[in-house]
């Protein structure tokens, strides 16, 4: 890869970063291509070079988060306890909000756009297949029949779990210099 391609890359990886931090802070309707010229500093006829549209943009982004939600899935299908399982998510999900400014953002992000009325159709079918509280529903069955999570609505459970970790990531999207808690704190809410 040239030098003129690398220099092209950072541009528009520096784009989508701004973007990420105007759409938490100001959401996806309050951010317009105008704010994204003027923060990235650019004009607006050069931004199009970069992305063809703002929501080119948005769906970008989400695929940082469809990344993410993949090496969760992956997790999910090993072989082991559920509470194992309950215990790596949390782990991997705090070890990126540790090591990736970012990714507290992009989870924010990912339920802003799953709970908004702003986000286009196209995209928010995309998202809705990123919400992780059903796909776990089934881990937590199989770890009450074993006795390794406690009883209850399992929907429930699942829920309560990545509620607390959207907590988190709402949290360290607002307050970047807040310390990452223990992800085992939010694997206890499941645990017997």
């Amino acid at each position: 890869m040239g030098i003129r391609s690398i220099q092209k890359e950072q541009r528009r990886q520096q784009i989508l970063f701004c973007c990420l931090d105007l759409f938490v802070h100001k959401g996806y309707n309050g951010t317009t291509v105008r704010d994204i010229a003027q923060k990235v500093g650019m004009s607006v006829g050069l931004l199009f070079h970069y992305f063809p549209t703002k929501q080119a943009i948005l769906e970008e982004l989400l695929k940082f988060a469809q990344s993410g939600v993949s090496s969760v899935l992956e997790l999910m299908n090993q072989p082991i306890s559920p509470i194992e399982c309950f215990e790596q998510i949390a782990n991997e999900i705090f070890k990126s909000f540790r090591e990736s400014p970012i990714s507290a953002s992009i989870f924010m992000l990912v339920n802003q756009t799953i709970t908004s009325d702003w986000a286009p159709e196209s995209v928010k079918n995309a998202v809705q297949s990123l919400s992780a509280i059903e796909q776990t529903v089934p881990i937590i069955v199989k770890g009450q029949q074993l006795g390794c999570i406690k009883q209850g609505d399992p929907v429930a459970l699942s829920m309560a779990f990545w509620s607390s970790i959207q907590g988190v990531a709402e949290g360290l999207a607002c307050f970047p210099n807040l310390p990452v808690p223990e992800s085992s704190w939010i694997v206890d809410i499941v645990r017997l």
